[in-house]
């Protein structure tokens, strides 16, 4: 049954982004197909190929030494990422992180546009997430996501993501709001806030946050990110859960490097 939602989602947003395909525009945001870890409602434009890097230390800053460089000699969870622009408003994307060797498929379709007599932009994304390794529980986890944002003026931009998974490593069922809130700064730079909230139905539940400074260089985005959880992926973010671990007070070091080819 979950398969069959799964595909039934995303031949929706096939069909809707080939019959948005003849428009010219391109859709694109320099902010990029992603904010810090959670999905912006951004496309990546279509005929456009994103490739992101995504890096976490294990060890958090706090609970490092001058010894191991505060947790920059521990390991990391690394995550490589593709997402190719099929139409204008269209993305298919395929991501995965050596956590749990968790691959990620999605199909994201911006249904509106922030415009003139449109207050905001609406993007509905589908997918699933796919653990690998043996011995992880409900190895496919099917979710849904609305991706909603309003700019409140030029380059301050507010995100707010309602969002069911059919599995987290503790929960069945989960529904969470991660929020995002970009602030532009001089010099092509960001900086971007993520708060995804404890979920409620999940009393060991933890609240996770990230900041990060992003900075457009060429056709490449440098991402500097702070941050208590090593979440990448939706079924880790969105139960507070995170089969990694993290606790509120942690604080970790990671970076993100996306790179746009296309025109």
């Amino acid at each position: 049954m979950r398969n069959r939602t799964l595909w039934a989602a995303l031949a929706v947003l096939g069909i809707a982004g080939w019959t948005a395909g003849s428009a010219a525009a391109q859709e694109s945001n320099p902010l990029g197909t992603r904010i810090i870890n959670s999905s912006s409602p951004f496309p990546v434009g279509h005929h456009r190929l994103e490739f992101l890097v995504t890096h976490r230390f294990h060890e958090s800053i706090n609970d490092g030494t001058s010894h191991d460089l505060w947790g920059l000699d521990s390991g990391a969870d690394t995550g490589l990422g593709f997402t190719y622009g099929v139409a204008p408003r269209l993305d298919l994307s395929l991501y995965r992180v050596s956590f749990q060797e968790d691959f990620e498929l999605a199909g994201k379709f911006m249904v509106l546009k922030q415009e003139a007599g449109t207050p905001l932009t609406l993007t509905v994304r589908a997918g699933a997430d796919l653990p690998q390794r043996p011995g992880v529980a409900d190895s496919s986890r099917p979710f849904v996501q609305l991706l909603l944002s309003r700019e409140l003026r030029p380059g301050w931009i507010l995100v707010a993501s309602p969002s069911w998974v059919a599995d987290t490593p503790s929960l069945e069922n989960a529904f969470n709001v991660p929020l995002g809130l970009t602030i532009p700064l001089p010099g092509d730079q960001y900086v971007e806030l993520e708060y995804v909230p404890a979920n409620r139905d999940l009393d060991a539940s933890q609240a996770a946050w990230h900041v990060a400074l992003s900075k457009a260089i060429g056709g490449h985005l440098f991402e500097i990110v702070l941050g208590n959880s090593r979440a990448t992926t939706v079924d880790q973010i969105l139960g507070g859960d995170s089969a990694a671990g993290f606790k509120s007070g942690d604080v970790r070091l990671g970076f993100n490097l996306v790179r746009l080819f296309g025109y």
